[in-house]
């Protein structure tokens, strides 16, 4: 089978440091990255930002656009090579919605909300691992109505989300390294973790579904393709019907009630895949053709594992599944590692109907977490805040029609600050205002057909806090942020290893609710 080709290297990058401690042994990262491979940084060391406020100084200058550094489905020659080599890097926890919420049915809504003013609900501690050999990763944060349920140290955990108390736990063998973004409509998510407890050694060989809902396991499976290795460029995502892992050279299936396995490999002439859950999974591959190599989205009969192709990318240097109804892919044309530049629209019959241009100006969120977590589709309108450019000024959400590819409204940032597209809600989208030195962060609901924004939760004003906040909002979270009827649910799965202190929680959610 042949291999894609590789992008040269982009020039003058400075060398990263890497996210795993020097005294790993022959687990040591590389002090350099190749254009296409993650490059998260080590986690700041330093007090805790309760005690001491932890807001960057304002830039001499405007900086340039940052590098958003995905790990782009086509380059897997660079991929391979470095699993070969024994390193040790960052693993996704990619998959499906961007809301993280059940897929198909909600529960009717609550009663609206008396105050916004949001007091603490929950705080969870960020685990510290014990020894030099412990790398520990926490992926994974659903909502239903209930529980509220997060990735943990080689578990799964649940709390009552309306009194934020522990419910339940669901241990694993060993650390997670991927889980699913979406929660189907049953209260099913799908994780990837470690078959022992070692993090280094052990690779990432064991699937479960786990039925947040009842705090229990449905069922756990193996995946016998060693190639998974630790995880890099793991994605993981589940529908009603099947839940699905894919990797660099690999792709894993099973039925999600049974475990039945539905397929073990890519499809035909494939050699890497990445799933988006919902009400069915929608594959995204990268394949030979007759045109050369290509990037394909299709679905994948669980029963024989042939693919069904819906649409065929002419051509890009990389693609994310943004959303499968309507279905809109998010490309990369440029060869520089951006973040995706423009989205299209493909319809039903498999023809592009509209196409979005994002240049510099617009920030999709697609990247190494998978899929595109900064962009919200709702129904044939899409949602994206702006680059600001520049630390002192604020952005904007701007919504599209995605029939035409036109801006319909744009809703400013207030205070100069940064707001994030979080979810859908009916036709209106629920953001986040970032946090600032005097300034809470807020959950805003903006409707487009008005141009009207609604203050839905205000967290305190506490300089301390608005520190936290400010570093736990932000256009790139792997994890998904959560709002539902007056709470709001942060979790943060970044990698933790020994003698780096987390300067945030692992979890944080304020309710407005007094009882």
């Amino acid at each position: 089978m042949s291999q894609p080709p590789v992008p040269p290297p982009s020039q003058g990058r400075p060398p990263q440091p890497p996210p795993y401690p020097q005294q790993a042994g022959p687990y040591q990262l590389p002090q350099s990255y190749g254009p296409y491979q993650p490059q998260p940084g080590p986690l700041t060391q330093g007090q805790n930002p309760y005690l001491q406020p932890q807001f960057p100084p304002p830039p001499q200058q405007p900086p340039t656009r940052r590098r958003r550094l995905p790990l782009v489905l086509g380059a897997v020659v660079a991929v391979l090579a470095v699993l070969t080599t024994g390193t040790v890097l960052m693993l996704r926890d990619d998959s499906t919605r961007s809301d993280g919420r059940a897929s198909a049915t909600s529960p009717p809504p609550a009663p609206t909300p008396t105050t916004i003013d949001g007091r603490q609900l929950l705080t969870v501690d960020a685990p510290k691992p014990k020894s030099s050999g412990d790398y520990i990763q926490t992926p994974g944060a659903w909502l239903t109505s209930r529980a509220y349920a997060t990735g943990a140290e080689r578990a799964v955990t649940g709390y009552n989300p309306t009194t934020g108390k522990l419910a339940w736990t669901v241990p694993l063998s060993g650390g997670l390294c991927g889980a699913s973004r979406n929660v189907t409509s049953a209260g099913l998510v799908a994780v990837v973790f470690h078959a022992t407890k070692d993090a280094v050694k052990s690779h990432c060989t064991r699937f479960a579904v786990i039925d947040v809902n009842k705090g229990v396991k449905v069922w756990e499976k193996p995946i016998t393709d060693e190639s998974v290795s630790l995880g890099l460029g793991l994605n993981v995502a589940i529908s009603d019907t099947v839940a699905a892992a894919g990797w660099p050279g690999g792709s894993a299936a099973y039925a999600t009630s049974t475990g039945a396995p539905a397929w073990t490999a890519p499809a035909d002439g494939c050699t890497q895949e990445e799933h988006l859950g919902g009400k069915e999974l929608l594959t995204l591959s990268y394949c030979e053709t007759s045109a050369g190599m290509r990037f394909r989205v299709g679905e994948r009969d669980p029963g024989t594992g042939e693919a069904t192709w819906r649409y065929e990318v002419p051509k890009a240097e990389g693609a994310w599944l943004v959303s499968s109804e309507p279905l809109v892919l998010g490309l990369l044309q440029n060869d520089d590692g951006l973040d995706a530049d423009q989205l299209v629209t493909v319809s039903d019959a498999g023809k592009v109907q509209s196409t979005i241009p994002l240049g510099d100006d617009y920030v999709a969120g697609c990247g190494e977490a998978g899929g595109c977590g900064a962009t919200v589709v709702s129904g044939d309108t899409a949602y994206l805040g702006s680059d600001p450019h520049s630390y002192s000024a604020g952005n904007r959400i701007t919504a599209f029609d995605l029939t035409t590819g036109k801006a319909i409204r744009s809703f400013p940032a207030p205070d100069d600050s940064t707001l994030v597209p979080m979810r859908a809600e009916g036709k209106a989208l629920v953001a986040v205002q970032k946090a600032e030195p005097a300034t809470p962060a807020e959950v805003l609901r903006l409707d487009p057909a008005t141009g009207k924004s609604t203050t839905l939760m205000e967290m305190p004003n506490e300089l301390s806090l608005n520190s936290t906040l400010h570093s736990l909002i932000s256009n790139d979270v792997k994890v998904p942020m959560l709002y539902e009827d007056g709470r709001f649910f942060l979790h943060t799965g970044s990698g933790y290893f020994a003698g780096a202190a987390s300067p945030d929680p692992m979890t944080l959610a304020f309710t407005t609710s007094r009882s």
